[in-house]
């Protein structure tokens, strides 16, 4: 599936850090579920994020280790079972300290645009940085049960625009899975929309694109649950990541 992109843009991973394990195992709750072997990759993939990525903070914000760090390994998490080792034509991760307040136009949907842009907790672009709020990507690598991760949830975008359209279908393996791709997660949005969820928050029902990034959240922080509730959707997420997390954990 990503072999070829994998190919392009794998380089030589720089070596982990042995002072960042402690802050993973204090701070990132998954990463207490991970076998020796996943850990192993997830090591490499952290190791490269957090050296290969052009941090800026925002706001006079200072970065350290332990924000780099964190950030560096959730967004490592989505590309653990992947043939993947990075986020080709990402430019940068912006981080602010807390509420992310962007000036500009603002999409309201229904063509509507107002200049009154909403506080966000993060923002991917395409080709562009991904911005996130510090206090939340802290939040969501302590405390998954919650359900929410700005991480997952940005970087999920990420991977949505591989293929140059964000549209919710991540690139597949083939014409068949982008066709049982394609009923599955539009049976379970159109649900979202028309009578909520019993997993997903209603902003899975903004658009396809953010009912992929809402559903990769809740898929590694409560993954027992959407396999019991959205088991057709579970397994299509299970079979895209490459990863069971619900025989891990039981949130």
């Amino acid at each position: 599936m990503f072999s070829s992109i994998r190919n392009l843009f794998s380089r030589p991973q720089p070596v982990f850090n042995d002072e960042w394990r402690p802050i993973l195992v204090q701070d990132f709750e998954h990463w207490q579920t991970l076998s020796d072997e996943e850990i192993g990759r997830m090591e490499m993939l952290v190791a490269g994020f957090f050296h290969s990525t052009r941090w800026e903070a925002a706001n006079g914000f200072q970065l350290d280790d332990e924000i780099k760090v964190l950030i560096s390994a959730q967004a490592s998490m989505l590309l653990l079972g992947i043939e993947l080792d990075n986020y080709p034509q990402l430019t940068s991760v912006i981080v602010h300290p807390s509420t992310v307040r962007l000036r500009g136009k603002y999409n309201m949907g229904g063509g509507v645009q107002s200049t009154e842009v909403p506080p966000l907790l993060g923002q991917a672009h395409f080709r562009g940085p991904v911005v996130l709020s510090w206090n939340a990507a802290l939040r969501g690598a302590k405390f998954p049960a919650a359900g929410e991760n700005v991480v997952y949830h940005e970087f999920a975008h990420r991977l949505d625009m591989l293929d140059g359209v964000t549209d919710g279908t991540p690139p597949l393996d083939d014409e068949e899975a982008r066709l049982r791709w394609a009923r599955v997660c539009t049976a379970a949005y159109d649900t979202v929309r028309a009578q909520g969820s019993e997993v997903l928050r209603p902003y899975a029902g903004t658009n396809p694109a953010e009912f992929f990034a809402v559903a990769t959240e809740v898929f590694f922080n409560r993954p027992v649950a959407v396999r019991e509730h959205e088991p057709e959707l579970y397994e299509e997420l299970r079979a895209f990541y490459h990863q069971d997390p619900a025989s891990r954990i039981a949130i």
